[in-house]
């Protein structure tokens, strides 16, 4: 099952496989879309499934919203005994997450394929 969101300048797509999920978010994270993306926050776990990779290759540009939504999703799966990791980085959120200090636990890895092994039983 795959589900979409569209903001002003973000995508947000909901790929559901066997055990979770993966949320790809295409675009830019910017003022424009900033609020309404944090309005939408909640609706990304109304189904209850806390094993989240974030593919993250095409988001061209995050600012402070996008990287405080990203850790408080981290938080939330973490919460109820899921795992969030990245899957797949576009070179500028890659460096601007290189420069914080990133929550214990979180994983970043360069593609989705690195990141489904998390997942694999």
């Amino acid at each position: 099952m795959q589900e979409e969101i569209q903001l002003k300048d973000l995508s947000i797509q909901f790929l559901y496989k066997d055990y979770f999920k993966v949320i790809k978010f295409i675009g830019k994270i910017s003022n424009d879309n900033g609020f309404e993306l944090n309005k939408k926050y909640n609706s990304f776990f109304e189904d209850k499934v806390y094993n989240v990779i974030i593919d993250l290759s095409e988001l061209n540009f995050i600012n402070s919203t996008g990287i405080a939504i990203i850790f408080s999703m981290f938080f939330k799966c973490s919460d109820n005994e899921g795992k969030l990791v990245i899957g797949g980085i576009h070179p500028f959120v890659e460096k601007v997450l290189k420069i914080m200090t990133l929550p214990n636990g979180f994983k970043i890895y360069k593609t989705y394929e690195e990141a489904l092994k998390e997942f694999t039983p």
